[in-house]
């Protein structure tokens, strides 16, 4: 069975190699940077097939967001799950964090 985001073996097209450029927006950045610290050999926090599992998770609203924002749910429900931080301070850290992102969003 396949899951939403396994394209493997279907029919997609040719990729046109000159139109993928990207330019990170900061955020992005900063959930690149956090990946690679978890996925660091030395730190071991978290393992890629552990991301991909979490992002696999996501089922059919997987393709409802875009790329750094699938990473980005996965790091939260895998720290989570290891128990570096709780529901709990989540929710409270993103209460803090949500007026400065309205502001951003809103040109300010």
């Amino acid at each position: 069975m396949r899951g939403p985001q396994d394209y493997g073996g279907l029919p997609a097209g040719p990729v046109d190699p000159e139109n993928n450029e990207h330019d990170p927006t900061h955020w992005e950045k900063t959930v690149d940077a956090m990946m690679m610290l978890l996925f660091d050999q030395r730190r071991r926090l978290a393992r890629v097939d552990e991301s991909r599992r979490m992002q696999e998770a996501l089922g059919e609203d997987y393709h409802k967001y875009p790329y750094y924002e699938r990473w980005l749910q996965a790091i939260s429900w895998l720290l989570l799950e290891k128990g570096v931080f709780t529901q709990e301070e989540l929710d409270a850290k993103m209460a803090e964090v949500r007026p400065r992102l309205e502001a951003e969003r809103n040109g300010g």
